[in-house]
């Protein structure tokens, strides 16, 4: 009887001990929830105005339109997150690519995460942007500015990103975004919640010389532009999948700390009526 009471108590130290550890992750992603939502919904409008002028922009006659040799590898630009705890998000966003990964396409991975998975996974084109928290417009022209020139030199035949998206605090979900070639308005109705508020935008949108030209010279910055939007809002999902689930394995731990409790009560309180009757029978004998 006492080694089990032993043994309870040194469990509920154990849980005690974990869910102090999982609060306090629950707080530091609710305390970083607020600044990175604000970030991401400051780029959101920009990406899908983005999306949609380069959309409008898509030239049958144009190297950024034309369809390609699907035999080339796909450029894949692939962000997950920077550290785990955060329920499935960066499985959900591997699963998410492997639907589409073939054997001979590349990755670009953005997040520690993601690096240190496709580093073993896939053929990876560099391992140098391992943290989205700190995910820089300069980073993300120069992950732009590579995807352009492979693209250039026919070495893809597209570009694709795949990233997370923010739906609710409580729901977010993998999402793929064709960058290249462009498809005339392949985005217009894309997923994004701002997609509806961009259409009246097209039509006060002129383009000169021409569209080609604009085209040709603009294509990093379309790139830069939806990428580092993507990332902002990866980081504000992958902070509100950590905070929800140190959420449910805080409150988890409590209800083990409550039946931990009640059942080393019971075995307290059944190892002192043993010894109350061990201590009358003695008297008795």
């Amino acid at each position: 009887m006492g080694a089990d009471i032993k043994a309870i108590r040194a469990r509920i130290k154990s849980v005690d001990s974990t869910r102090h550890i999982t609060k306090a992750m629950q707080l530091v992603a609710a305390s970083k929830i607020k600044r990175a939502s604000n970030k991401m919904e400051a780029s959101r409008f920009y990406r899908q105005v983005m999306l949609d002028a380069f959309s409008d922009l898509a030239v049958e006659k144009s190297s950024y339109s034309a369809q390609r040799d699907r035999n080339l590898p796909v450029l894949y630009i692939i962000i997950a997150g920077d550290r785990g705890l955060a329920g499935g998000y960066n499985n959900n966003i591997f699963r998410s690519a492997m639907t589409v990964l073939r054997d001979n396409d590349l990755v670009i991975p953005i997040g520690k995460r993601a690096v240190e998975y496709y580093t073993h996974h896939s053929n990876v084109v560099t391992r140098e942007f391992s943290s989205v928290e700190k995910f820089t417009s300069e980073e993300s022209a120069k992950v732009a500015e590579t995807a352009r020139d492979m693209f250039d030199e026919g070495k893809i035949s597209a570009v694709t990103l795949i990233y997370t998206r923010f739906e609710s605090m409580l729901s977010q979900s993998p999402d793929i975004t064709y960058l290249l070639p462009l498809k005339k308005g392949r985005n217009r109705k894309g997923n994004a919640p701002e997609a509806e508020k961009t259409e009246g935008a097209q039509a006060l949108v002129e383009y000169e010389p021409n569209p080609e030209e604009v085209l040709a010279a603009v294509i990093p910055e379309y790139i830069s532009g939806v990428l580092y939007s993507s990332v902002a809002e990866s980081y504000a999902s992958e902070l509100a999948a950590r905070r929800n689930a140190m959420d449910t394995a805080t409150k988890n731990a409590d209800d083990m700390m409550e039946s931990l409790s009640l059942k080393y009560n019971r075995a307290r309180q059944g190892a002192i009526t043993q010894e109350i009757t061990e201590i009358v029978a003695g008297a008795n004998a």
